[in-house]
């Protein structure tokens, strides 16, 4: 019996700790490929972002180093942030990539991670994401 346990106790928990596809997709990529119907194409987002007064300053001095750094990666071809003039606390970004697999890649990217972790809890609930397609 104990021999038993030592051979199914490892792989019982290799079958539990083994993620799903699924499982390991981000729900923004997960998002993404839902409404795109080609994921070689290229697509836009509209993000908005509703700022808690008095932390615009803030957000806007942590989106500075993104914005720079994902300009740079091979698959982006626009990211800018903007403001409302008529809401001063709403944030609208434009992000606009070659394709899924950019997008993956901006998503595991330091710099998108650290954004993330920091201009969210800025916010008041979570991100609007809006996707567009691009016409050919």
């Amino acid at each position: 019996m104990f021999r038993a346990l030592l051979i199914t106790a490892p792989l019982a928990l290799l079958v539990v700790a083994t993620p799903t596809p699924a499982a390991d997709e981000n729900p923004v990529v997960a998002l993404i490929k839902s409404k795109v119907k080609d994921e070689k194409k290229p697509f836009a987002l509209l993000v908005t972002f509703k700022v808690k007064a008095g932390n615009e300053k803030k957000f806007e001095e942590a989106f500075a180093p993104a914005l720079v750094a994902t300009r740079k990666e091979p698959g982006c071809v626009a990211y800018f942030l903007n403001r409302d003039p008529d809401e001063p606390t709403t944030y609208v970004m434009y992000e606009h990539f070659k394709g899924i697999a950019a997008l993956e890649a901006h998503m595991k990217e330091k710099h998108t991670g650290t954004l993330l972790g920091t201009v969210v809890p800025m916010c008041e609930g979570d991100p609007k994401i809006k996707v567009l397609a691009v016409p050919e």
